[in-house]
């Protein structure tokens, strides 16, 4: 998992394939051992798992605009084709600023493209744009709303957010049983701050109430387990 850091109170992944750390980064495929000739002609010919490879591979080697904007092409091929992480790395690249026609609708239309198929980075990257109104008009609930989806899908970071906006109460009713939930998944992800975001609410909660979160994430860990057999 590629690092992160945290402003304001958000965390932020540091995309590993555009150098910012204002959205998260879910890691492109690591660098491709393979025949590019033959991938080139399998995007040519319209493959596009092929596409998104070529796309890739440009980000990884562009240094010039143009370069970026071949690259972009592959994957708005691959994303058009319906393609979850090419819609991603399209709306990630148009979000870093390296591609021509930097409207925030076509990041936000190339990441609710890929959030529609439960892509994680792009349901993060979402919940932090509404969050902080970063190109487009701050939205707290629908924040709360993309950072649940990813929060449920396992991602340690969004577990994080959410649990921080239902201890405070930003876009959703303050719920304290909810956000130790949260915080307690979050931790166990590695995130420290998670850790002793759990154990501040701890003084908070009462002993029936504490019961019933450990419950809820005991119910949620189960659940988890079952989706991945």
């Amino acid at each position: 998992m590629a690092g992160a850091v945290m402003l304001g109170g958000i965390v932020y992944y540091a995309v590993c394939v555009f150098p910012t750390n204002e959205v998260h980064s879910n890691p492109a495929p690591g660098r491709i051992d393979v025949d590019q000739k033959a991938v080139a002609a399998r995007a040519s010919a319209g493959d596009p798992q092929a596409q998104l490879q070529m796309g890739i591979l440009g980000l990884e080697k562009a240094i010039r605009p143009g370069e970026y904007r071949e690259a972009g092409d592959w994957l708005r091929q691959a994303a058009e084709a319906g393609m979850a992480e090419a819609q991603y790395q399209l709306g990630a690249l148009y979000q870093s600023g390296r591609l021509a026609g930097q409207d925030p609708t076509n990041t936000v239309f190339w990441l609710e493209q890929a959030a529609a198929q439960r892509h994680v980075a792009a349901l993060y990257n979402l919940g932090s744009m509404y969050g902080t109104g970063r190109g487009v008009t701050r939205d707290p609930g629908a924040a709360v709303r993309y950072f649940r989806q990813a929060a449920e899908l396992g991602d340690a970071y969004a577990q994080y957010n959410l649990a921080r906006r239902c201890e405070d109460g930003q876009g959703t009713a303050t719920d304290l049983v909810e956000a130790w939930k949260w915080y307690a998944l979050a931790g166990s992800g590695g995130i420290a701050s998670a850790k002793d975001g759990k154990h501040a609410l701890e003084s908070r909660l009462t002993a029936q109430q504490l019961e019933h979160a450990r419950l809820s994430l005991e119910q949620f860990r189960k659940q988890a387990a079952a989706l991945r057999k």
